[in-house]
């Protein structure tokens, strides 16, 4: 067993090499990612081009979760709303006396996650132009008091692209936005081109500490969807994706404008509207399997 682990140092001393490279925070995808942890199931109705999610990637480097979802986000302010499971607790149907940051709580009171899925934290990302060039951001701790939140507009200095580090200091997110895309799934509501949609290299991407999000252990989920610039219309971009065939959510999960989204129930759509990243040990010891694999053959 000695000789064995002792074999192995070098292949240990090359998985702490692989550690140091996290991605750069510019809005386009690192092959430090991976393949990726989601892939969208449906065209998008809110515009080929113009707000849709092709796939979703994620990697925990030095205490930081880096998160990038690849796609469009159109600039008339409609939201990406990215909802983080990641400690124990959490709201599986959210409330009204949440955070009251951009109007949200009030709007998305009654809306219910996948069973296995209870949101602790959330994030609001939005872009166009309102005096000028803007891209904004939010984040909020679901169930928390209203005004356990920090909010910042016009993040990028005068333009809807771009990256900050310090986009949200008290917290210390970071996020980037590249909106090039011109590819990825097309208009309406057929089968995505799967392979398509995982060719898409751009989009958002987010470094948030792993203290900001409650100092996970165990494996972190992310339900991501764009809604509506209100926000009360949900469209049919979610990552993880929905079925096949199925057109824009709205309030109530069939397309119609309710004022609100409490009528929707994830369950009631096949699949997770959520993907799961492994916890950072497990990622190590992928890692590290791979590498004495490697050192067997």
């Amino acid at each position: 067993m000695l000789r064995s682990i002792l074999k192995s140092a070098p292949m240990l001393g090359a998985l702490a090499g692989v550690a140091v490279a996290a991605p750069v925070l510019d809005g386009t995808r690192d092959a430090a990612y991976g393949a990726p942890l989601a892939v969208q199931s449906v065209e998008t109705q809110f515009g080929d081009n113009f707000s849709e999610l092709d796939a979703g990637y994620a990697r925990i480097e030095a205490g930081t979760l880096y998160v990038m979802l690849t796609g469009n986000l159109e600039n008339n302010f409609n939201k990406l709303n990215i909802f983080i499971d990641s400690v124990a607790g959490g709201q599986n149907v959210l409330t009204s006396s949440n955070p009251s940051n951009d109007g949200w709580a009030g709007k998305h009171a009654g809306m219910r996650f996948d069973a296995s899925f209870a949101a602790d934290y959330m994030l609001i990302l939005r872009n166009g132009n309102a005096g000028g060039d803007r891209f904004d951001i939010d984040f909020a701790i679901v169930g928390g008091a209203a005004g356990d939140f920090e909010a910042a507009g016009d993040v990028f200095g005068g333009s809807q692209q771009g990256s900050n580090a310090s986009a949200l200091p008290g917290v210390g997110i970071g996020v980037a936005f590249n909106n090039s895309n011109a590819a990825g799934v097309l208009g309406g509501t057929g089968a995505a081109d799967p392979v398509a949609a995982a060719a898409v290299t751009t989009g958002v991407e987010l470094a948030i500490p792993l203290s900001a999000i409650g100092s996970p252990v165990g494996d972190i989920k992310i339900s991501a969807m764009v809604n509506g610039s209100n926000p009360d219309y949900l469209s049919n971009q979610f990552l993880g994706g929905l079925p096949a065939g199925t057109g824009n959510l709205g309030g109530d999960g069939n397309g119609n404008f309710t004022g609100s989204l409490s009528g929707i129930n994830l369950n009631n759509f096949a699949g997770n509207q959520y993907f799961t990243i492994p916890e950072p040990a497990s990622l190590s010891y992928l890692a590290l399997a791979g590498l004495l694999a490697i050192r067997r053959r």
